[in-house]
């Protein structure tokens, strides 16, 4: 007798998540789904292009002296160990809630409000002065053909990380190959391509190895439990992405009523939590 269809799917469901897994060892790449993180598509000052590869991978590179920086601790497996179907067999993985879904009439503070074409390569956003002594080195890029004023989101950003209530390091912009973290504001398209082999689907975002890449949809819209507060939003979705840059694994909600930890999946969904962008205390005690 035939193994019966719920066999033949839990086989396939198997099947994708070690085939994924050994493509993604192959490529000595780290991936983890941050899944939390219409079409908007300013003009930035191209520093540097960064074309992307066929494959969808840009090149990363760390270069330059690093005694001065804190060491990063980043996870070596092939994928997120907590939630291996969020990468790659998410059709078939049981209790994944769907993807909820985003208000369209919401317009973002650094957009330009032209309707321009997504090109698939990014401008590097200036930057000058010195890093400080301790300092993670960031350098920002914006997919070039958004209606994105690029500036104002590295600004944004950058304002993110070095508040006190974000992880307590401090974040520089660099320009150059010297960065610690490459962080790239993307059109959906790109942001499922550079997240490959890890399926964001067109709606998250994610953080591989050295790069954390943010879906424009997410930080356009935020989500339906964010409707008005697109501001925390956006708070939540750097500081998870940069948390997973971090060393920072994925939280669950502690308790009704209680503020949402910075890496749960807020996304996906609040629970009985509450909207929350920035780590808490025992996040920031406890390393995941």
């Amino acid at each position: 007798m035939g193994a019966s269809p719920g066999t033949r799917r839990l086989r396939m469901a198997r099947a994708a998540i070690v085939g994924a897994t050994v493509f993604a060892s192959i490529a000595s790449s780290t991936v983890v789904v941050g899944l939390d993180t219409a079409d908007f598509t300013s003009p930035v000052v191209a520093v540097t292009t960064n074309p992307i590869a066929p494959n969808g991978v840009a090149p990363d590179a760390v270069a330059g002296p690093a005694s001065a920086r804190v060491a990063v601790a980043v996870p070596t497996a092939a994928t997120d160990p907590d939630d291996p179907c969020e990468a790659f067999a998410r059709d078939y993985c049981d209790g994944v809630p769907a993807p909820r879904t985003t208000p369209k009439d919401v317009v973002g503070s650094c957009a330009d409000g032209e309707t321009r074409t997504p090109t698939g390569t990014t401008d590097t956003i200036p930057a000058d002065g010195p890093v400080p002594e301790g300092a993670y080195r960031i350098r920002i890029e914006v997919e070039r053909g958004l209606s994105i004023d690029g500036e104002c989101f590295a600004g944004e950003v950058l304002e993110i990380l070095n508040d006190a209530r974000s992880w307590g390091a401090a974040f520089a912009a660099v320009a150059d190959e010297s960065y610690d973290l490459r962080l790239v504001l993307a059109s959906p398209a790109t942001t499922d391509r550079l997240c490959s082999p890890a399926d964001t689907a067109g709606i998250y975002s994610c953080r591989r190895g050295n790069r954390v890449v943010i879906n424009l949809m997410r930080w356009e819209t935020g989500t339906d439990d964010y409707r008005g507060n697109l501001t925390t939003y956006r708070q939540y979705l750097i500081n998870h992405e940069v948390g997973h840059f971090l060393g920072r694994g994925h939280a669950a909600c502690p308790g009704a009523g209680q503020p949402a930890p910075v890496m749960m999946q807020q996304t996906k969904g609040l629970g009985q939590c509450l909207a929350n962008g920035w780590p808490t205390e025992s996040e920031h005690e406890t390393r995941n």
